[in-house]
């Protein structure tokens, strides 16, 4: 009967004794490389787009639609005040559908009298989550290079989805005609 010298544990694989560590490595290597630069293309090019569902008949379906088949958003109140080459946008907005709207974004697209340096302000509707026929309300500012010569209103999803057709059911603005008497 015979024993062996050297007691300790020894497994044997299929790789035990080769000396491939390097091409394994090399291997290693290339492919991190290649990721690297799959992650680059994907984040600079519009290889994403190709490679990902996203169409416009995609982000047409994130859309909700009102009972009536009309807007799913009611624009309730929009003002503003201009202060020299400040703009400040306040408004509400109110959720026309049966289900609730969670992150919605307004979108103010603000120029100046010369219109060649528009500032552009997505701002958070609050609370979050518009219950239905909830009201939530928004503020954007900007300070302009020149005096302010309008701005544009438009809702959107946070995460940059398909922006949400809206209704303008402001109430008219109140006049005062002078009578004159004879």
């Amino acid at each position: 009967m015979s024993t062996p010298e050297n007691n300790d544990f020894h497994l044997d694989t299929t790789f035990t004794g080769r000396d491939s560590q390097t091409s394994v490595r090399l291997f290693a290597i290339g492919l991190a490389i290649v990721g690297f630069v799959f992650i680059i293309a994907t984040m600079t090019t519009n290889v994403a787009a190709s490679l990902l569902p996203m169409s416009d008949e995609y982000l047409q379906v994130m859309i909700p639609v009102a009972p009536d088949g009309g807007e799913p958003l009611s624009l309730t109140l929009l003002m503003h005040e201009i202060t020299e080459k400040t703009i400040t946008v306040t408004g509400s907005v109110l959720n026309r559908d049966d289900q609730p709207i969670s992150n919605l974004v307004a979108v103010v697209q603000m120029q100046d009298t010369t219109g060649r340096f528009p500032q552009t302000q997505e701002v958070a509707v609050m609370p979050t989550e518009l219950p239905p026929q909830g009201t939530g309300t928004f503020m954007a500012m900007a300070t302009l290079q020149e005096k302010p010569g309008g701005y544009l209103v438009k809702f959107r999803f946070a995460d940059n989805g398909p922006f949400i057709p809206h209704k303008d059911e402001r109430a008219p603005a109140i006049t005062i005609t002078p009578q004159i008497k004879k």
